[in-house]
């Protein structure tokens, strides 16, 4: 009788194991699944790019080929005195549909003791857009990035840039870049 118990409790303890692994399977099973997903990417036209303005010579203006990188190369900064440049360099739309833009500084190098500012203006109505760098002597003030506005379609708007050296300027440089941020 001993051998029936015996027998009895090992085969309720498989049908339990069984039962157990049954359901922790079944559980596994609902718990993974995957998701799937296709995408088909395709070039875009630019719609917002660069475009040399009235200033442009005077600037030093270079465009890349497809007018989305600009350098201005003979920008000066003449000792206590503003010097602006009215329209080196234009954002424009050339779209059918409104774009909301942002100027952001990127970054700043050379030396910072002989300036007094660099100020780009966008030239958006109804509210200008600015970043004003400003110089102590000894360090620079950098901008926080502009709020954004909105382009609209076949409008252009062109960036006037401010500089200003200090009274007893020497032989000074700086690099500045900025982005113009198109959404």
């Amino acid at each position: 009788m001993e051998i029936r118990k015996l027998l009895f409790r090992k085969e309720m303890k498989l049908v339990t194991l069984l039962l157990t692994s049954l359901l922790i399977a079944t559980a596994s099973a609902a718990v993974y699944y995957s998701l799937g997903m296709t995408s088909t990417i395709t070039t875009a036209t630019t719609d917002v790019w660069f475009k040399a303005g009235a200033d442009a010579t005077a600037a030093g203006v270079s465009l890349n080929p497809d007018n989305t990188t600009a350098t201005l190369t003979d920008l000066k900064a003449y000792p206590n005195a503003t010097y602006t440049y009215t329209d080196p360099i234009r954002v424009r739309n050339d779209g059918s549909v409104a774009y909301l833009i942002r100027l952001r500084p990127v970054s700043l190098s050379g030396n910072d003791t002989e300036f007094v500012f660099v100020n780009f203006t966008l030239q958006s109505t109804p509210t200008l857009r600015a970043l004003n760098y400003t110089c102590d002597g000894t360090s620079w003030t950098i901008p926080s990035t502009t709020s954004q506005i909105s382009i609209p379609a076949s409008t252009e708007w062109s960036i006037t840039i401010e500089t200003k050296a200090k009274d007893s300027a020497l032989s000074a440089s700086v690099t500045i870049e900025i982005a113009v941020d198109v959404e």
